[in-house]
């Protein structure tokens, strides 16, 4: 328990930390009179206050760049000394910042101007607590091509990717932030892959320019009269030739660096160095970087001071990439990186005469050196260089690149190299699984299980699976890992809201166990971190689930918070070192599927079937394995149970899972059988054990085969009958016969012996009815709420309560009307009684699957109806109103309206719309009579309704209901039978569970003599009520030396098993390639016979 609190103080605390520090950096607000007043206390521009005329000008300029009338009031005449900023410049408050509005382009961003010399503490403080940036996770800092060229489409597709990782991973991009050469195309970038994300997404574009560079920068100098923030309109104008640049209209925030020059280019190169060196050296607490934040140095193409940019970074320890073939300096350093032996200068202007001809040719050679000078320096230091190639730009190259330049800077820095665990976070963090086993998990280290914990809860979080796996393989015991702070940590802080709701919707509409219990294992967890955050201070131990199921299987729970969000690989690790495989796949595929019903996105709702199907064929395959293997402990695998799935079973997990896949395998049949036969051999024909049923002394005569020979001959004749009366079948053919019995009982009663008092025959049938109430309340009293989950159990309730009902009429036979209606209501409950008949055909391979499709045609018929209803109404009513006028008799209106519309479906033609045809005997005017009302009447007596309405309102009508919507009922019907028809088998098998299980549960005794154990069980039940109460302790489950075994055996199976997945794998890989070899070899004859061909031609 130390031990996990001090991982937590180090991992999960730090986290906190970390993110609260990062939230202090956005929660700072101040109005905007504050802000403006912290800016000019802390931020200056710099003026030229000596003018010192500059010699090769021909206008007269200062040394600055500026003319005499543009210097401030005051301004000195220098004549003597060389002009230097320090010297000759001063610094005032800055004048140019707060928002600026890109015009015509509805672009926004922040800027400053400031001083060439700005403390870096303050300029970050500035960007973090006032402009609300968060802490960079990473810094990009790209340079090269600061000159207009054509950006060749693989180097837009790499840096497409470049900003695809700085919004995923939350970094800054660095820039030179004009609109000009490499940073133009930058932003274009990030505006194409932020165009659709809000504003909290946008990606951290930074340009770092100069100000003296910066055209139209008038408009960005606030007036003097300007109080509170300011926001400048600033016009960008591409079609100006001087060279002064543009701001770049998509990058989020502008530093503009100030020396007091004017039209001096790259003077913010210190600056942007500075800022650099400060963000890497800061310490950010349980960073997964060795505690900073991490720079590296994008480049591409480049001449002088991209040269310089790079060489500063490699003496500043930042990692650089370069790409090779975007042109320029950086092919040059690409070409010497890869060159082998010793570096000398001829190599190096040879290579800068290759790539830079026009640039070299115009330098000195004092320049020239100094250029050769820079590259070495930089070649010093060949594990800070990354080269990648501009051909093979892929999705995964500049993300591949990144991550090995900051492993290399990492691992050969003098103060990080001994940290191996800084070092895997920052490969995990980049999901490089490659470079961790081939670089640190090395044979020649070895790793204790508590030096990966850390690493393991990242890896859990950020969906890690495969370096799971190698953290695994390499030591870490899951079960110490998992204790109760880190399982409550991943199901609070870690646990979407969302699934966390539709778990709970799942659990109140379907209410089974499995449900339930997750609820309340993450419900928990839950409260149990807010229970520790409110008595945090207090230090007092906070004991979450003491005794219960998921301290003692923290590996299920952990499986469970895997699958229940949908990790789909990850889950699969964690499965695989699960104990009970076969019931956590189960368990997997009942969650899932429930979970997908309540799902609003079709897409999750479809990952969640499709990982459930995939658990579901796990399960199949174990099973399958285990079963070939050993059939006796397969079979225990069946029956075992687990506190961690609610109590559950494989059998009950795969049934309210609706798994037929699994249940329908000859293993699961093959053991129903047996729970079906009970003790008597399966190869018994069925026709010899009913005739058993009449014929007792067969049974003993040797006419009926058993699993199990007695040992002793004197106990040979008891044991037979006893098993042969408790089969499950046999109590199953019982109960057939006897249910047959009472219903032609009740059909003579209904029929022959209906008497206005009960004869002895109706008292039987009541007796008999009153038995099958006693085995209703029975099953509801077993099983709960899920009684009522079956049809045929309501049908059961409802046939029970319409003959007590009819049993109550029936008796006050003074009452002639009363005695009717009972006998009315018997012969309708009659009915459901014979319809409940069909329920024992499902132990018939051909009739069972026919039952099923019988109850999914009545779905489809309600749908038929609902469609068929609103025709029906429609025209019942439009012809109720042409015909007749003020109907007042309700039932001929609905006789009108639905009954006679009904009729006509089935083809029977109503006569009362043809004129001709019309009958005034069959009608009546006043409507005193019990016969339909009369049509209206004209002036002449004769029928008002026009039959050029009536008539071909009645065609439309019956060509509507029985040609179209009469075909789409027996097309749905069709499509139902084929559906299950195509499942046939498996469907079959799926139901038989049903009745096997039924009948396994139910008493021994045959009906209806079991209402003898009926008032047995009432009796005994109320004597223990009476009695003292005996508190039994509850079994843990896995405790029993069986089911150790058991599942002991069944880990030795499931590696059978996931070999043979992984064999499969490597076959199916190596047959791929060797089609691929085959392929590229009538390739190559290909192109020789071409060859051939094209020689001969010539």
């Amino acid at each position: 328990m130390g031990t996990m609190r001090n991982r937590r103080n180090g991992t999960l605390e730090g986290s906190k930390v970390l993110y609260s520090s990062i939230s202090r950096s956005t929660d700072v607000s101040y109005n905007d009179s504050d802000l403006v007043t912290f800016i000019q206390e802390h931020f200056k521009k710099r003026e030229c206050v000596f003018f010192t005329r500059d010699a090769k000008s021909m206008d007269n300029l200062c040394k600055c760049g500026y003319s005499k009338s543009q210097h401030i009031e005051g301004t000195q005449i220098n004549n003597t000394e060389k002009w230097s900023y320090r010297k000759h410049t001063k610094e005032f408050p800055t004048d140019a910042f707060g928002d600026i509005q890109f015009e015509n382009l509805g672009k926004r961003g922040k800027y400053i101007r400031l001083s060439y010399d700005t403390d870096s503490e303050m300029l970050y403080d500035l960007m973090t607590q006032h402009w609300h940036l968060k802490n960079p996770n990473l810094v990009i800092s790209v340079t090269g091509g600061a000159k207009n060229f054509s950006l060749k489409p693989r180097m837009r597709k790499i840096f497409s990717r470049l900003i695809y990782i700085a919004h995923s991973k939350g970094a800054w991009i660095f820039t030179g932030g004009t609109h000009y050469g490499l940073m133009k195309y930058i932003g274009e970038v990030v505006r194409d892959n932020t165009i659709s994300r809000s504003s909290e997404e946008n990606v951290v574009a930074i340009g770092i320019a100069a100000w003296g560079m910066i055209s139209n920068r008038d408009s960005l100098i606030r007036s003097s009269d300007t109080e509170g923030y300011y926001s400048a309109h600033y016009i960008m104008d591409d079609l100006k030739r001087d060279p002064l640049y543009c701001l770049d209209n998509n990058h989020t925030h502008l530093l503009l660096v100030d020396n007091g020059t004017h039209g001096h280019p790259a003077i913010e190169a210190k600056l942007r160095t500075q800022l650099e060196k400060y963000i890497s050296e800061r310490v950010i607490p349980d960073s997964n970087y060795g505690g900073k934040i991490p720079i590296v140095c994008f480049t591409q193409g480049g001449g002088k001071e991209t040269l310089k940019a790079i060489n500063v970074a490699i003496k500043s320890k930042i990692p650089c990439i370069v790409v090779e073939g975007s042109g320029q300096i950086a092919d040059v350093i690409a070409s010497l990186v890869e060159a082998e032996g010793t570096l000398a200068s001829s190599s190096v202007k040879e290579r800068l005469l290759r790539y830079l001809p026009h640039t070299v040719s115009r330098l000195t050679e004092e320049e020239t050196e100094s250029w050769i000078r820079w590259i070495k320096e930089i070649l010093e230091n060949p594990h800070l260089l990354t080269v990648i190639k501009i051909e093979e730009a892929g999705d995964e190259i500049v993300s591949n690149a990144i991550s090995f330049a900051l492993y290399k800077a990492f691992s050969t820095n003098e103060q990080d190299k001994d940290n191996w665990n800084g070092q895997l976070q920052l490969l995990l963090e980049w999901n490089q699984l490659d470079l961790a086993s081939d670089e640190i998990f090395t044979n020649d280290r070895h790793w204790e299980s508590a030096d990966l914990q850390d690493v393991m809860f990242i890896a859990l979080i950020k969906d890690r699976p495969k370096f799971v796996r190698l953290f695994l393989e390499n030591g870490l015991n899951l079960r110490k890992f998992l204790s109760k702070e880190v399982l409550t940590e991943l199901f609070s802080n870690n646990f979407s809201s969302l699934v966390f709701k539709n778990l709970q919707i799942a659990k109140n509409s379907y209410n089974d166990a499995l449900l339930t219990f997750v609820w309340k294992m993450v419900e928990d967890f839950r409260r149990g971190i807010k229970k520790e955050d409110k008595n945090g201070k207090d230090e007092t131990e906070i004991r979450l689930l003491d005794e219960s199921s998921t301290t003692r299987h923290p590996l299920q729970a952990l499986f469970i918070w895997s699958v229940l969000q949908n990790k789909k690989e990850l889950s699969k690790v964690i499965w695989e070192q699960t104990r009970g495989c076969t019931l956590a796949a189960l368990g997997a595929s009942k969650l899932l599927k429930s979970l997908a019903k309540v799902k609003n996105d079709i897409n999750a709702a479809g990952e969640s079937e499709e990982l459930a199907n995939e658990y579901e064929t796990r399960a199949v395959e174990l099973f399958s394995e285990c079963y070939s293997s050993d059939e006796e402990l397969a079979e225990q695998l069946l029956t075992y149970s687990c506190e961690a799935w609610g109590g559950s079973n494989c059998l009950e997990l795969a049934v309210e899972a609706k798994d037929q896949q699994f249940i329908a395998q000859p293993g699961v049949q093959n053991f129903l059988s047996k729970q079906w036969y009970g003790e008597i051999s399966r190869d018994t024909k069925n026709w010899k054990i009913i005739l058993c049923l009449f014929l007792f002394p067969l049974i003993g005569c040797g006419f009926i085969s058993f699993r199990k020979k007695p040992v002793e001959r004197s106990k040979k004749l008891l044991l037979y009958y006893a098993s042969f009366f408790t089969s499950p079948f046999v109590v199953f053919s019982w109960n057939v016969i006897f249910y047959v019995v009472f219903l032609l009982l009740f059909a003579y009663v209904l029929l022959m012996d209906f008497q206005n008092e009960p004869t002895m025959l109706e008292l039987i049938l009541y007796v008999l009815v009153f038995i099958l109430l006693c085995d209703e309340v029975r099953q509801w009293y077993m099983n709960g709420n899920k009684y009522f989950s079956d049809p045929w159990n309501i049908m059961d309730t409802l046939g029970i309560f319409y003959f007590i009902t009819g049993i109550i009429f029936r008796l006050r036979s003074s009452n002639e009307s009363s005695w009717y209606s009972g006998r009315v209501i018997f012969c309708l409950d009659y009915i459901i009684f014979t319809l409940r008949l069909i329920h024992i055909f499902t132990v018939s391979r051909n009739l069972g699957p026919k039952i099923i499709m019988l109850q999914r045609m009545m779905i489809d018929v309600f749908f038929f109806l609902f469609l068929f209803g609103v025709w029906m109404v429609a025209f019942g009513v439009a012809r109720q109103g042409i015909l007749r006028k003020n109907e007042y008799r309700w039932e001929w209106i609905f006789r009108s309206v639905i009954y006679e519309p009904y009729l006509a479906m089935f083809g029977q033609y109503p006569d009362d719309i043809d004129g001709t045809t019309y009958s005034f005997d069959r009608c009546t005017f006043s409507g005193n009579e019990s016969k339909p009302l009369c049509v209206e009447l004209d002036a002449n007596n004769h029928p008002r309704f026009p039959e050029w309405i009536t008539i071909p309102l009645v065609c439309i009508y019956m060509l509507s209901t029985n040609i179209l919507l009469v075909n789409l009922l027996v097309a749905m019907f069709g499509y139902t039978v084929g559906s299950v028809q195509e499942n046939n088998d498996q469907v079959w098998k799926f139901q038989r569970y049903f009745l096997v299980q039924e009948y396994g549960s139910r008493l021994t005794i045959p009906f209806p003599f079991v209402i003898l154990a009926y008032i047995y069980m009432v009796m005994k039940k109320c004597f223990k009520c009476c009695c003292k109460k005996e508190c039994k302790e509850p079994s843990i489950c896995c405790s029993k030396y069986e089911d150790n075994e058991t599942l002991a055996w069944e880990a030795v199976m499931k590696e059978n098993y996931l070999v043979k997945i992984n064999s499969k794998a490597n076959d199916s890989s190596e047959e791929m390639a060797h089609r691929f070899r085959q392929l590229d070899m009538k390739l190559n004859d290909l192109k020789g016979l071409l060859k051939e061909i094209a020689n001969k031609i010539k």
